[in-house]
């Protein structure tokens, strides 16, 4: 078997298929010319035939990214160190008169005698729990005096202290050893003790900053954790 797919046609069969040797041969510019109406002008043809790349002619528009209005003031914040307190300079002393002021704070925010005296026992789903846990859930925790009672991470448990700085995702309190200590708000529960009763606070849910804390509704699932 021939391994020769094709052979050139010789001189004599070329002649007799009445195919005719092209001297000049025409672009495709000059024989529309020749073929279109003379209305049609050679800039119309010369256009209509221009090669159009759609790929190279599109452009990727860019989103505009939003303008953060608080970066500027969270950029100086950070320069001028109010986002970590310094290390050697606050003690448990200073701490704890800062937990008298958020003790005094809080009788005025959650009116203890007032709950009591319209059948409020302190036990979760009693009369007016509702109203307490809100109360505490958009209160401020500077000056909290905290214990983590449950953590993910068993080196926080049983960690306490007063909370000197509440971020969105951090409580940085600190404890009797006079040293600063950040404790993640997602991992752990945490344990307060106001007037005489034990609350315990999930820190997932306190995973947003104060401020916003204070506008947000608590949902119904939440007040059952909490």
């Amino acid at each position: 078997m021939s391994n020769i797919l094709y052979t050139p046609l010789t001189q004599t069969a070329f002649e007799s298929s009445g195919t005719s040797n092209v001297e000049n041969p025409l672009t495709v510019n000059q024989l529309t010319r020749q073929l279109l109406p003379l209305k049609v002008t050679n800039k119309e043809i010369d256009s209509g035939l221009q090669r159009v790349y759609w790929l190279g002619n599109y452009k990727h528009k860019k989103k505009p990214k939003p303008v953060d209005k608080c970066k500027p003031k969270n950029q100086l914040k950070r320069l001028l160190g109010l986002n970590r307190p310094p290390k050697d300079v606050l003690s448990y002393t200073d701490a704890m008169k800062l937990n008298e002021l958020w003790i005094s704070y809080m009788k005025k925010i959650v009116n203890f005698d007032d709950l009591r005296k319209r059948g409020w026992d302190g036990t979760p789903g009693c009369k007016y729990w509702e109203q307490f846990m809100t109360s505490l859930y958009k209160c401020d925790f500077h000056g909290a005096h905290i214990k983590v009672i449950s953590s993910k991470c068993c080196s926080y448990i049983l960690v306490s202290g007063v909370i000197i700085l509440e971020t969105k995702n951090t409580f940085q309190i600190i404890g009797v050893d006079n040293k600063l200590k950040i404790l993640p708000k997602d991992q752990c529960v945490f344990e307060l003790e106001l007037e005489g009763y034990l609350i315990q606070l999930y820190g997932k849910h306190f995973v947003v900053r104060s401020k916003d804390r204070s506008k947000k509704k608590i949902k119904d699932n939440l007040m059952l954790e909490l």
